[in-house]
């Protein structure tokens, strides 16, 4: 599980560096007249608003540091909800680490972006917990961040499905408001 969040961690790093935009950039003074410096600045700041960084936040009554063995029975009852066709005995897939890593990348990712709007993501899990494909169905309209939240869900491995008792195939869904 250490390579998988190395691999992450490595991946948002590399996107942040190679995408972000410079903050502060300078301008070099011409010959005809000396100019200072000037500042280009993609977020808030003294000058323009407030300097507070609005991080996101997980607002699901699912709690993002539990595994699903974890979840108590009002929990898992909440998660059982977001399934229209789950019989009684079976489960759902969930993130094997529960929900904090995946919601740890996006935030990082979110931080240097600055995307706005509704990540929902559909996971297809398959029997052997292991990611197969990964749907958008939000409305950020960043297309950088909508794939590295689906490249940290595919590489996310889950608990998977159970469907009358045997391992399944089953979607695992993510939200989560942006900006």
């Amino acid at each position: 599980m250490n390579t998988y969040k190395l691999c992450l961690v490595a991946a948002v790093a590399l996107f942040a560096i190679h995408n972000s935009d410079a903050q502060v950039r300078e301008t070099a003074p011409s010959s005809a007249t000396a100019v200072a410096p000037t500042r280009y600045y993609n977020e808030s700041t003294q000058s323009t608003g407030t300097i507070l960084k609005k991080d996101i936040r997980w607002e699901s009554k699912i709690p993002l540091n539990k595994t699903y063995g974890e979840l108590t029975p009002e929990q898992k009852a909440e998660l059982h909800k977001m399934y229209e066709t789950l019989k009684p005995g079976d489960e759902p897939p969930f993130p094997a680490e529960g929900i904090k890593p995946i919601f740890s990348a996006v935030k990082k990712a979110q931080r240097v972006l600055k995307a706005r709007g509704q990540l929902d993501m559909k996971v297809t899990v398959g029997p052997d917990g292991k990611a197969i494909k990964v749907e958008d169905f939000g409305t950020v309209r960043t297309g950088q961040m909508t794939e590295i939240t689906q490249q940290v869900l595919l590489l996310t491995p889950y608990k998977p499905a159970i469907c009358n008792g045997q391992p399944c195939t089953m979607q695992f869904r993510f939200t989560q408001k942006l900006g």
